[in-house]
């Protein structure tokens, strides 16, 4: 029988609660022997000075990133991003939701040749003009009545 995962969500990301702790203690293990024998070298190199316990903390730090790229190396990410577009009528649901925000979008032959420009490169003319169409229809009925 497959073990499930325990999956945990953490700071807006989820992640797999063994590989958490295995990456904790990942950062443990890399980050304070680091810290120590770079307060000991730094020490014995400068007889005590003050300034050997700042590079001690820098040497650390620098450890625990080190520690963060090991971990996210080993322990790739547990969740599907799924891109919006995929969705079928996801940008229409977004349109609608705008323009109930905001009102009505217009047609995307009004906007300044530059943002044009940019509407088309994103693929985004088509569905702007189907939207603008949508509500000419939803004007025109309205006034029919």
């Amino acid at each position: 029988m497959a073990q499930q995962r325990q999956l945990l969500e953490v700071w807006g990301d989820t992640v797999d609660s063994r590989h958490l702790v295995a990456s904790i203690g990942l950062g443990i293990g890399i980050a304070v022997p680091a810290f120590f024998l770079a307060e000991w070298g730094f020490n014995a190199l400068t007889d005590g000075d003050r300034l050997s316990h700042s590079y001690s903390l820098l040497v650390g730090l620098a450890a625990c990133v080190v520690a963060a790229v090991v971990a996210a190396r080993l322990f790739p990410p547990k969740r599907v991003v799924q891109i919006g577009a995929n969705t079928p009528g996801s940008r229409d649901v977004a349109m609608d939701a705008i323009e109930a925000e905001i009102g009505p979008l217009g047609g995307p032959d009004e906007l300044p040749r530059a943002a044009l420009a940019e509407v088309k490169e994103l693929g985004l003319y088509d569905d702007l003009a189907a939207q603008h169409q949508k509500n000419q229809r939803t004007a025109g009925e309205g006034e029919a009545i």
